[in-house]
């Protein structure tokens, strides 16, 4: 997999997220902008790669392309819960309005979140497997999974832990 390509949209993203972590609110809505090119970015990048790692033939690009295209809207709309979500929590870590029971509403939406996305790929299981060979469905959900890693562990590295003192 062309890990520079991937890895550099993805850094991309976590910097621009990252951001808003060490910004004032004043700036939120340039950043958001910043933020959203860069998950565009993301997008486009993480089709070149599907499109270069799984080697389609004519007929399969047909019956797949089409149906990866809603996979993508339904994942991405997940993710754009998952990007807000990020998004206000660092807002209210900024602003020290961090409260128990915002924990509680982060922790459930960071689950149903994650939930749902686990979700949409077994609801795309079946599909894929009718328009792809077995390997190379279990290719996607490796890209896809890799991919997801990687924002993942961005993330990690510029999101602050919640101090509980």
């Amino acid at each position: 997999m062309k890990n520079i390509v991937g890895t550099t949209w993805v850094s991309l993203l976590a910097a621009l997220i990252g951001g808003l972590a060490f910004n004032n609110s004043a700036l939120a809505e340039v950043q958001s902008d910043e933020v959203e090119q860069g998950r565009q970015m993301i997008r486009e990048g993480r089709l070149e790669l599907v499109r270069t790692e799984i080697r389609l033939t004519d007929e399969e690009a047909a019956a797949f392309w089409p149906l990866y295209k809603t996979y993508r809207a339904e994942t991405d709309a997940i993710q754009d819960r998952y990007a807000a979500m990020i998004t206000e929590y660092i807002r209210r870590y900024d602003n020290a309005e961090l409260t128990n029971e915002y924990a509680d509403e982060l922790i459930d939406t960071f689950m149903s979140i994650k939930f749902e996305l686990l979700e949409v790929q077994k609801k795309y299981l079946p599909g894929f497997r009718e328009v792809l060979p077995s390997l190379k469905v279990a290719r996607l959900y490796q890209l896809e999974n890799k991919l997801n890693a990687e924002i993942d562990a961005q993330m990690a590295l510029v999101v602050p832990l919640v101090d509980p003192s």
